[in-house]
């Protein structure tokens, strides 16, 4: 009997952990996200008798995760951008993640370097985005090669008398910024054995590219008071015939009926400009009680290739799995332009010391776009800031 009694016992536990786990709760700020994840979590919750939540908040993600993870509760799998995951990481909020090959080899490289910190892997890319140079069709045929033949084309076409315009981006917001300031030269952090390097600081290097950028706003071809709201609404009305924007832009371009096509971007001195590729993903809750489940659901069912296509179903940004990109690439040319767009762009750095640049690159452009302050001047005053 007590043999028996064991083996009963035995059975129900294991019956109970079939049927009775805890439910996977999932946070996100993306509503589209939301739709595809209750898609796919349907066969999920047949197979494992685990019920996926997921739960859509439009406040501070970061500081909600960081509270909820210090008392032990908030979600198993969070779904954010990999910019947040080495601060996550030195907290130790988030759960390194196992590499696995037949997993990691089917993603874009610069997909899983955005999301390593140290060395390790810290969250599943399913999304990747990056800038593109945007043409309309009706002003121009076809996109420059480089960002010297884009400004003598812009000059000519250039009359703001007349509301219509060459070539207007939000010049002064890092961000835009940073593909034409590094393809000259610099870089914002060095590497190493484990990443990147928080103390070797090489803006400094972006003294040519700040320089053309001056050029442009001291001749008038960009304003210095050009912001993305200013750019997209004069592309939107077909009056601009060239700007900087990124995938966000295609539903309201595609609703508006504008005649344009995306482009890489050009080159600046016979050098690739490197756009910021910002990747999204899934990044584990170190203290859960449910990780085993959570990366069961992540790494069988979000990853799938149905799963990523169904992200891009919904949430419209490049996917970072190979397959499912070349394979939805072949049937829109402008995917396959951001496809090329982030395999030539930099990881958006994921290191804390991420958020002091932002703060000095944007005083940098503005001194030296506002208040003509010479680019070498300018980088050398900012620099001190980034630590």
């Amino acid at each position: 009997m007590p043999v028996k009694n064991f083996f009963l016992s035995l059975f129900f536990l294991a019956f109970a952990h079939t049927t009775l786990a805890a439910d996977v709760l999932i946070w996100t700020s993306n509503e589209g996200a939301a739709k595809a994840i209750n898609e796919i979590k349907k066969d999920f919750e047949t197979e494992y008798k685990t019920k996926v939540v997921v739960e859509v908040l439009n406040k501070d993600l970061t500081s909600l995760f960081k509270t909820a993870s210090l008392t032990k509760k908030g979600p198993d799998i969070l779904l954010w951008a990999n910019d947040v995951s080495g601060e996550l990481a030195q907290s130790g909020l988030i759960e390194p993640l196992d590499e696995i090959p037949d997993l990691t080899d089917n993603f874009l490289p610069v997909s899983l370097k955005a999301f390593k910190y140290k060395g390790r892997l810290y969250g599943y890319p399913y999304a990747v985005e990056s800038l593109a140079l945007f043409y309309n069709k009706d002003l121009v045929k076809t996109a420059p090669a480089s960002f010297e033949e884009l400004v003598s084309i812009a000059r000519k076409l250039n009359n703001p008398k007349k509301n219509t315009y060459g070539f207007l981006y939000d010049i002064k917001t890092f961000f835009f910024s940073f593909p034409i300031l590094n393809a000259a030269n610099g870089y914002i952090f060095g590497e190493n054995e484990s990443g990147l390097n928080g103390r070797d600081v090489g803006i400094t290097g972006f003294e040519e590219g700040l320089s053309f950028l001056q050029g442009l706003s001291n001749e008038g071809l960009i304003p210095s008071s050009t912001d993305r709201g200013i750019a997209f609404q004069h592309f939107k009305e077909g009056k601009l015939a060239f700007t900087i924007d990124g995938p966000w832009a295609i539903k309201d371009l595609d609703a508006a009926k504008v005649n344009y096509g995306i482009a890489v971007l050009p080159t600046l001195k016979n050098k690739v400009a490197k756009p910021f590729v910002g990747v999204h993903g899934f990044m584990i809750r170190r203290s859960s009680q449910n990780k085993l489940r959570a990366k069961e659901f992540a790494e069988k069912f979000l990853l799938s290739k149905k799963g990523i296509e169904l992200f891009y179903k919904y949430d419209n940004r490049a996917p970072a799995r190979i397959d499912a990109l070349n394979e939805l690439s072949a049937k829109d040319e402008r995917l396959l332009t951001l496809k090329k767009s982030a395999e030539n762009g930099v990881a958006m750095p994921n290191i804390p010391q991420m958020g002091s640049v932002w703060n000095a690159m944007g005083k940098a452009l503005s001194l030296s776009l506002e208040q003509k302050t010479p680019a070498k001047e300018a980088l050398q005053l900012v620099r001190p800031q980034i630590k």
